[in-house]
C-alpha cells in the first residue's frame, strides 16, 4: 500500500466525485473529510495493531477506512464489501490512489457467505461497523457474521438504552417509516442488554467495548469470539439456518 504525499492527500480529501462519510488517515497528518471516526472505533475494540498475515473482512466498508488501516496494520487478505457501488463512496478510487490490494465485493450481508469470492471462507478480523441497525433483519445478519467469523468480529451499532423507560432494559426499537433521525434505511436499535442477548444466542462470547455515552448509550461495540460447536440457538430450538439463495451470474 502507497503512502501519500501531504499534497496528494490533501488533493483527494478535496474531491467531491465521490461521497465522504468516514474519517481516517489519508496520509500523515491528512484525515479523510467524512463524519464517522472509523479510526476511533478501530482503537476502541482493541484491534491489534499487528495485523500481518491475517485476513479481515469489512462489511459495510463504506469509503473503506477500516479495510485501509487493516492493510497498513499488515493484514494479508482484506475484503471490503458494501450493498453500494464501489463508486458511490470512492472505494475503487482509493484503491487505485493507495496501489491496495483490498477486494471490493458488492454484496449485502444477507447473502454474503454465499458470494463466489468468499464462499466457504472464514476471516480472522471481522469489522461490522455502523450496519446492524440499518437491517431489517439484524438476528439473520449476526447468524451470518458468525459463519464468517474465524477469530475475533467487532460490531458498532446504535442502541436504545437513551431513550427507554425504566424496567425495559432487554427490547429492541422498531423503527417504521422515518423515526429514526428522519432516516428510512435505520429499522432496529436495541438495549445494550437485549443486543449482547442477540450475540450470545447467534454464537458469540461477546464483551462491550464501549458505550457512548456510558450512562443511557445510545452506541454500542461489543467485541465477539465464535463459541465452539454449533450456535446457542441451534442447541435449543428446532428451527434451522436460513440461507439466502442468489444466481451469482445474474
Amino acid at each position: 500500500m502507497r503512502t501519500l504525499t501531504t499534497t496528494e492527500a490533501e488533493e483527494l480529501a478535496a474531491r467531491r466525485d465521490f461521497q465522504w462519510w468516514q474519517v481516517f488517515e489519508l496520509a500523515p497528518g491528512v484525515l479523510a473529510p467524512g463524519v464517522n471516526f472509523i479510526e476511533l472505533l478501530i482503537e476502541r475494540a482493541q484491534v491489534p495493531l499487528d495485523l500481518t498475515g491475517a485476513s479481515v473482512l469489512d462489511i459495510g466498508t463504506t469509503n473503506g477506512g477500516a479495510a485501509f488501516t487493516a492493510e497498513r496494520r499488515g493484514a494479508d487478505r482484506i475484503v471490503a464489501v458494501d450493498i453500494f457501488e464501489p463508486t458511490q463512496f470512492g472505494v475503487a478510487t482509493l484503491c487505485e490512489i493507495f496501489e491496495s490490494k483490498v477486494e471490493f465485493v458488492r454484496s449485502s450481508i444477507y447473502d454474503l457467505p454465499s458470494h463466489p469470492k468468499i464462499a466457504g471462507e472464514q476471516f480472522d478480523f471481522v469489522f461490522f461497523f455502523g450496519v446492524l441497525y440499518h437491517l431489517r433483519h439484524p438476528i439473520l445478519a449476526l447468524d451470518n457474521v458468525r459463519q464468517l467469523t474465524r477469530g475475533q468480529a467487532y460490531l458498532e451499532t446504535a442502541v436504545s438504552d437513551n431513550v427507554l423507560p425504566g424496567g425495559l432494559p432487554t427490547v429492541a426499537q422498531f423503527h417504521r417509516g422515518v423515526g429514526l433521525n428522519e432516516d428510512g434505511s435505520n429499522w432496529f436499535t436495541p438495549s445494550v442488554s437485549c443486543l449482547m442477548d442477540w450475540v450470545r444466542s447467534c454464537g458469540f462470547d461477546a464483551t462491550i467495548a464501549a458505550l457512548e455515552p456510558q450512562n443511557l448509550p445510545h452506541r454500542a461495540q461489543v467485541n465477539m469470539t465464535p463459541t465452539p460447536g454449533d450456535p446457542e440457538w441451534l442447541t435449543l430450538s428446532y428451527e434451522r439456518p436460513l440461507r439466502v439463495q442468489v444466481d451469482w451470474d445474474e
